[in-house]
């Protein structure tokens, strides 16, 4: 039994990293609209209800992705450092995309390959 998931409950490497993937890409995409678009309008046009709307969006999204990244560790389908970056990744804009790309290789490694045809 690996972590703490019983073996049946047991998520899929490939599933859980994919899950990953994708949510690093959406909270990093939240983040740079909060960032560049939102505030800006806040305080640009003074129009406080875009920081309102998004923020909320993006923090629902963020502690989204913390937990699957948590479970992702935990589950040992990925390990702590390139947890701990992809963690400080998402505190940084543009930092889904290097996460994103770390998932990619990372899921590279753990899907079988597939016969060439």
């Amino acid at each position: 039994m690996t972590g703490t998931y019983p073996e049946k409950a047991q998520p899929s490497a490939s599933r859980l990293l994919r899950h990953l993937n994708v949510m690093t890409l959406v909270e990093g995409a939240s983040l740079i609209a909060l960032v560049l678009i939102a505030v800006p309008i806040k305080y640009g046009l003074d129009f406080p209800l875009a920081v309102k709307v998004v923020g909320p969006i993006h923090g629902a999204l963020f502690v989204w992705t913390m937990g699957v990244l948590l479970v992702s560790v935990i589950a040992g389908r990925l390990a702590i450092s390139k947890g701990a970056g992809v963690f400080l990744a998402a505190l940084i804009p543009f930092g889904g995309l290097w996460s994103h790309r770390l998932l990619d290789r990372e899921l590279a490694h753990h899907e079988p390959k597939s016969p060439v045809k």
